[in-house]
């Protein structure tokens, strides 16, 4: 069941990453750089440490993009995950029709 503890460890993850402080409206495609104060407070930035240099206040806890459906992915699984959703998306928009059957149809069922 190592399957439903990622699952249940994700969506734990998700809960906890939606409740840090964050001064801008959260935007699903971008992506937002968690910091921790000394307070221990944690808080999303749309500054990267890169960007704020030496001058980076805080300690950089990690990056994350928020996807369409509010789930956050960790920056180093982005790739991975975006392609999984463009073949997901590349699936549902290619649906083929059944050719309609007016008869029940038991072919391989009945041996």
């Amino acid at each position: 069941r190592s399957s439903d503890l990622k699952v249940l460890e994700e969506a734990k993850r998700d809960a906890d990453l939606h409740h840090a402080a964050c001064n801008v409206v959260k935007k699903p495609g971008n992506v937002y750089y968690l910091y921790r104060r000394e307070s221990s407070q944690r808080y999303f930035s749309i500054l990267s440490p890169k960007e704020w240099g030496a001058s980076c206040p805080h300690e950089f806890l990690g990056a994350f993009k928020l996807q369409h459906d509010m789930s956050w992915t960790p920056f180093n699984s982005i790739e991975k995950r975006d392609a999984e959703i463009n073949m997901i998306d590349k699936l549902l928009s290619h649906q083929t029709a059944l050719p309609e059957c007016r008869e029940p149809n038991f072919k391989g069922l009945l041996n």
